[in-house]
């Protein structure tokens, strides 16, 4: 009996062994010195599966070699050492760019793409066939596609974020820096896009779509359609947002919602606490909400600059300060693309609270930092300032003063510089505090009174 139950231990530990040993992910490292030296050798190996960990060293992939498909669930692929740069150089996979990313809930990270082209001229650095997806600290650049995903409605989440977006699309207005084409919900936050080739900036159609803390820009050169495309509605939040159109952008305005149909499950749009500018001189909209949204609340933004401030009907619109004037706001540094602003903008102080709406709160808590981050927002002096920025928001408010003995008027007079006033720290040592001759202060230990 005694030896039928060690029997069944030693069975039932090492089931669990094998658990332990078999529940870890597998660790694939690629590059010029590892068993699998590009993406593409791990690809044709197969031997990668749900919930692996994929590490690529820095380096350029080139042509075929920076191509791949990803077919498991859950995976994790990151660039390790530096940043790996995969060029396509003419070559693509599927018929559809870089990678594909086929399997479910993938996260990709530390990554740059550049060159993806197709004859069906939608190339993309990263092409989801998948449902879910994170990115995070990638580089898409030069493109026809940055991202472009399945056309699936209302399945999976997409979250990109610290990541930058330049000079992708085709050139036809179809194919854009970043193109979302259905998910369940969309966040793209701490992103830096800009100079997209004709097509938008960011594009979505979610069914749901936050948009936050990012600096999305045309600058000097830049032929963008919309900076931001909503196609199709959606509960939607663009909050905190940096928003530049040029004097080269080929449509007039810079943010459009729900013009190819309100066709998701809700209509409610929230564009608050953007500072947007306008250069382009032939004409401008801002921002272009499709007739039939059910909510449209604009509020504490900055509209600079010449153009009409909405097409269409909001439901809330107040405390923005408009100013066909840019210099008169009193940015940091406009020129430059700094929208901080100084102690005499007259946008400080102008916003108003907000209420949350369906769990989320309407008060940024933080300001794009360029490139790709962020900073904390805090307001300064109890009312909130218009636009992106919150001026002295980097100032630590003074803690409360709790005393116990005052002098109404006059001074507290020490005469005799070997003494001074008794301070205790923290973790219960005294100093006594004292002057020098050349006035600075110096603390000496004590015992304490």
């Amino acid at each position: 009996m005694k030896n039928l139950k060690q029997h069944k231990y030693l069975i039932f530990s090492c089931l669990i062994l094998l658990n332990c040993v078999y529940g870890f992910a597998a660790v694939y490292q690629v590059g010029p010195s590892r068993t699998y030296q590009t993406p593409n050798a791990l690809y044709n190996a197969n031997v990668v599966q749900d919930g692996d960990i994929i590490e690529i060293d820095a380096g350029d992939y080139i042509g075929t070699d920076a191509l791949a498909v990803w077919l498991a669930d859950d995976l994790v692929i990151k660039g390790v050492g530096g940043r790996p740069h995969l060029q396509a150089n003419g070559q693509y996979i599927w018929g559809k760019g870089i990678w594909v990313v086929a399997g479910n809930n993938i996260t990709v990270e530390n990554i740059e793409f550049s060159g993806a082209a197709v004859p069906s001229l939608n190339g993309a650095g990263i092409r989801l066939d998948g449902f879910g997806l994170t990115v995070r600290h990638c580089y898409f650049h030069n493109n026809e596609n940055g991202i472009l995903t399945i056309n699936t409605p209302n399945t999976g989440d997409i979250l990109v974020e610290y990541s930058e977006f330049g000079y992708n699309g085709y050139g036809d207005g179809y194919s854009h820096n970043i193109y979302v084409n259905s998910a369940a919900s969309f966040t793209f936050r701490y992103n830096y896009s800009h100079h997209a080739n004709i097509g938008h900036c960011v594009k979505s159609r979610a069914n749901e779509n936050y948009i936050y803390y990012n600096r999305i820009m045309d600058e000097q050169t830049g032929v963008a359609s919309r900076l931001i495309d909503i196609s199709n509605g959606g509960f939607s939040i663009i909050m905190g947002n940096l928003l530049m159109q040029g004097e080269q952008a080929t449509n007039n305005n810079l943010i459009g919602y729900g013009l190819e149909g309100l066709s998701n499950s809700a209509s409610e749009l929230y564009v608050v606490n953007n500072t947007m500018l306008n250069k382009r001189a032939a004409s401008c909209i801002f921002l272009w909400i499709q007739s039939g949204t059910s909510v449209a609340n604009v509020s504490n933004n900055i509209f600079a600059g010449t153009g009409t401030i909405i097409n269409g009907t909001t439901t809330s619109y107040s405390n923005n300060y408009i100013n066909i004037n840019i210099n008169t706001i009193n940015f940091v540094d406009e020129p430059n693309f700094d929208y901080n602003l100084n102690e005499v903008s007259p946008a400080v102080d102008f916003g108003t609270t907000l209420s949350s709406v369906g769990g989320y709160s309407l008060t940024p808590d933080k300001m794009y930092a360029h490139p790709t981050s962020f900073d904390a927002r805090a307001i300064s002096n109890g009312t909130i300032d218009a636009g992106a920025y919150e001026y002295g928001s980097d100032v630590i408010a003074p803690a409360a003063a709790n005393c116990e003995t005052s002098i109404e008027m006059g001074d507290f007079c020490v005469k005799d510089s070997d003494y001074g006033v008794i301070l205790t720290a923290p973790n219960g040592n005294c100093f006594r505090l004292k002057v020098t001759n050349s006035g600075e202060l110096i603390t000496e230990p004590v015992q304490c009174p």
